[in-house]
C-alpha cells in the first residue's frame, strides 16, 4: 500500500519549477540543431522570459545559454570522434552552430584545439590529461576505469552487435548529475512514484540514458536519466516527468557486470566499433535496458542490453 502525505507549499512549488524545466530540457536535447530561444523556451514552460531564466539557474545551475552552449559543444566533440568521416561543417550545423567560423571559435575557446586537430590528436590528449588526474582522486568511483584506459589503445575487444529498429517509447523519467551511486536514489524516487499510480513496475522496462561521455566529462558532471515505461497515459508530477525515447535503427548489444563495467563497453562501442562501422551516431542518448538493474537488486550486478542511435551511411556522407 502507498500513502500520500502532505506536501508544503515550497516543495510543490519546487516541484512544478522542477517539471516545467524538464519539459524545456527535453526540448533542448531533442534537436540540438534548433533555434532555442530564451523566448519560445519560456512560452513552452508558462513563464516569463525572466522568470524563467531565474528558474532555470535554479533547477540545472547554469544559464540557459551556458547550458545550450555547453551541451552543443560536448556533443560536438563527441561526433568528431565518433563519426570521423563526417565534415566538420556538418557537425557544427547538427549541434546548432550555422556559421562554422562562429563553431570553431567556440570549440577551441572551449576544448583548446580546433576541430580538426581534435580529431587528429586532441581528443586523446585532453582525455589522457582528464583521466590522469581523476585515476588518483580517492573520491572518484571510477579511477579505476580512468587508470586503465589511459592507453588510447587499450581495452578494446570485440562485441557481438546487432543493428535493430526499435519504437518510440513512452517514459517517466527523473533526471540526474554523476555517474555515481547516487542513481540508486533517483530509481527508488521512479518506482515508488510508479507504485502509487498503481503501475505493476515488475511488468515495465526500466531504461537509463546516457547524455555524457566519461572519458571527456568528470563523473560528477555526466548527465543519466532514470526512465521507466508507461502502460497507459500518465501525466507528470512530484518531479517526475514524461517523455518519448525516439526510436529508429539502434546498435545494440548485451552486457552484464557491476557497478563501473559498463563504460567499458560505452567506451569500445562508441570510440572503436562505431567509427569503423557502416553507421553514424545520431543526436539521441544512448541508453542502458536493463533486464536486472545493479542500481536496485541485492546482487549489485547488472544484465542488460546497451543501444546507440545510429543511421546508415551513405555514399557521399549522407546518413539513411
Amino acid at each position: 500500500m502507498c500513502y500520500f502525505y502532505p506536501m508544503t507549499q515550497r516543495k510543490q512549488t519546487l516541484l512544478d519549477h522542477q517539471m516545467r524545466i524538464n519539459k524545456s530540457l527535453y526540448r533542448i536535447h531533442a534537436d540540438l540543431s534548433r533555434d532555442l530561444t530564451v523566448a519560445d523556451l519560456a512560452a513552452r514552460a508558462c513563464y516569463s522570459p525572466f522568470h524563467y531564466q531565474r528558474i532555470f539557474r535554479q533547477v540545472t545551475g547554469e544559464s540557459v545559454h551556458d547550458y545550450i552552449r555547453r551541451c552543443r559543444l560536448e556533443w560536438a566533440a563527441n561526433l568528431l570522434v565518433y563519426n570521423p568521416f563526417e565534415a566538420v561543417m556538418d557537425v557544427a550545423a547538427e549541434c546548432g552552430f550555422h556559421s562554422n567560423a562562429s563553431f570553431c571559435h567556440a570549440f577551441k575557446s572551449a576544448f583548446g584545439y580546433s576541430p580538426s586537430a581534435w580529431r587528429r590528436e586532441g581528443f586523446v590528449s585532453r582525455s589522457q590529461s582528464l583521466k590522469s588526474g581523476w585515476s588518483e582522486a580517492s573520491d572518484n568511483p571510477h579511477r579505476i576505469y580512468h587508470r586503465q584506459t589511459l592507453d588510447p589503445g587499450s581495452g578494446f575487444s570485440s562485441h557481438q552487435v546487432q543493428i535493430r529498429r526499435l519504437p518510440d517509447q513512452v517514459v517517466a523519467y527523473i533526471r540526474h548529475v554523476g555517474y555515481d551511486r547516487g542513481i540508486s536514489e533517483v530509481w527508488e524516487r521512479l518506482l515508488d512514484w510508479a507504485l502509487c499510480r498503481g503501475i505493476d513496475v515488475e511488468q515495465q522496462q526500466m531504461i537509463g540514458l546516457h547524455h555524457s561521455n566519461p572519458d571527456l566529462i568528470p563523473f560528477d558532471q555526466c548527465r543519466y536519466v532514470a526512465c521507466l515505461t508507461l502502460p497507459s497515459v500518465c501525466y507528470p508530477g512530484d518531479g517526475v516527468g514524461v517523455m518519448s525515447i525516439p526510436g529508429g535503427l539502434h546498435a545494440c548489444c548485451q552486457a552484464e557486470g557491476q557497478f563501473g563495467d559498463l563504460l567499458y563497453l560505452m567506451r569500445d562501442l562508441h570510440m572503436d566499433w562505431l567509427p569503423k562501422s557502416d553507421y553514424r551516431a545520431r543526436s539521441i542518448p544512448s541508453h542502458a535496458c536493463y533486464r536486472d538493474n545493479h542500481f536496485i537488486n541485492a546482487s549489485g550486478r547488472f544484465q542488460l542490453e546497451y543501444r546507440v542511435p545510429v543511421a546508415r551511411k551513405l555514399a557521399g556522407g549522407v546518413s539513411a
